[in-house]
């Protein structure tokens, strides 16, 4: 039963198999965007409040390593990036704590993650060796991961297009991102896991579309997810 107050939300699972999974409600990933306005305030808390009355576990990863890179593409040195990239990781997560306790949360099960405490695991670092090697291949993917990061850094107040190089490092934030779609289940040791995103995510759709090299676990699943 959700919390009150958590609000209604519309999922659309991505295929027959994923619907499954959701059925199931066994785990959820919430990955949070830094930058990203619905991620704060009263729609984070709806959205945490209503992932805890549907899922038996929720975990929810916040990519400080993969932020990072971005910086890096936007040209800030090293030292900066980290600065710059800890200060706001910081804020998101006091944010998400607050948002989750606001609704009741988080329950003993479930975790607030930094991804640079995930990325160390055997299963992570065998999934993010497949997504480099894909990537490697060019293709669809490396078309798709492209226009992401160009969008990605548009977002982040680059000015006119970016350079082969800027783009490369900006894409390494979305290669983090990805051994949460093809192995969460195994990265947090659950039976099954779902992960979404609040509006449609080419990246994510591509992958379970098989069209790629990569191959997202059978216990692995994908949907949109959201407001009603």
């Amino acid at each position: 039963m959700n919390p009150a107050g958590a609000g209604t939300f519309d999922v659309e699972p991505f295929d027959d198999a994923s619907r499954r999974i959701w059925e199931r409600r066994e785990h959820v990933v919430c990955g949070i965007s830094p930058g990203n306005s619905y991620f704060r305030g009263e729609p984070l808390e709806r959205l945490l409040g209503w992932l805890s009355g549907e899922f038996d576990r929720v975990d929810v990863v916040v990519p400080d390593s993969g932020l990072t890179h971005t910086y890096h593409a936007l040209g800030y040195t090293p030292r900066r990036a980290a600065q710059k990239t800890r200060a706001e990781i910081n804020v998101l997560c006091n944010r998400v704590l607050r948002a989750w306790q606001a609704t009741g949360g988080p329950r003993e099960a479930d975790g607030l993650h930094r991804m640079s405490e995930l990325d160390s695991g055997d299963v992570y670092r065998d999934a993010l060796a497949d997504c480099e090697k894909a990537l490697r291949e060019g293709g669809e993917l490396g078309r798709v991961c492209a226009d992401m990061s160009r969008e990605v850094l548009r977002g982040r107040g680059h000015d006119g297009p970016p350079t082969d190089g800027q783009i490369e490092r900006a894409t390494r934030y979305l290669t983090a991102e990805l051994p949460f779609f093809l192995a969460s289940s195994d990265i947090f040791g659950v039976p099954s896991s779902l992960n979404f995103y609040h509006r449609e995510l080419p990246l994510a759709e591509l992958v379970f579309s098989g069209s790629t090299l990569l191959q997202p676990s059978p216990r692995q699943a994908y949907a949109t997810i959201r407001p009603a």
